[in-house]
C-alpha cells in the first residue's frame, strides 16, 4: 500500500515536472521570430564603402504594429532574417508620423535621429567600430 502511494506519487511528479517542460518551451517558440517578416529594407553605406545601415519595418502578423528598425553591418553582409542589431522603436500607437532617420556623419559614425514620442525598444551606441549617435527631436 504504502509502495502504490510512493509509485504514484513519483508518477504523478514525473508527468507535472513533462507538463511544465512542454508548457515552457511552447512559450519559448511562442516568442521566436516565426511568423515575422523584415520588409522595404533599404541598405545606405558609409562614406568609404566598409559599412551599411538597412532600415526596413519589421512585421510580425496581425496582432502586432510594424516598426522602425536599423541594423548596422559590414557593406558584403545580407541583412540577417532576425530583429535588428541597433535600433527599434515604433509610432506609439500612432501618437507620432514620425518615428526615426539615420544618416551617416563619417565612415564610422552614425546619427539616428528620432521622435520624442517614438517608443523607443532597442537603442544601441555601438556596432562593431560604428559609433552610434542619437539625438530626440
Amino acid at each position: 500500500m504504502i509502495i502504490s502511494v510512493i509509485d504514484s506519487y513519483h508518477s504523478n511528479m514525473r508527468k507535472a515536472a513533462l507538463i511544465a517542460t512542454l508548457a515552457v518551451s511552447a512559450l519559448m517558440i511562442g516568442c521566436n521570430d516565426v511568423g515575422c517578416e523584415n520588409e522595404a529594407p533599404a541598405e545606405h553605406l558609409s562614406p568609404d564603402g566598409q559599412w551599411k545601415y538597412v532600415s526596413f519595418d519589421r512585421n510580425c502578423g496581425a496582432t502586432t504594429r510594424s516598426n522602425l528598425q536599423i541594423s548596422v553591418l559590414p557593406a558584403n553582409k545580407p541583412l540577417p532574417s532576425g530583429a535588428a542589431n541597433t535600433f527599434i522603436a515604433d509610432d506609439n500607437h500612432g501618437e507620432t508620423t514620425f518615428v526615426a532617420q539615420p544618416e551617416w556623419l563619417s565612415s564610422r559614425k552614425l546619427r539616428i535621429t528620432y521622435a520624442a514620442k517614438a517608443r523607443i525598444f532597442k537603442r544601441e551606441t555601438k556596432i562593431g567600430p560604428v559609433e552610434v549617435e542619437y539625438t530626440q527631436e
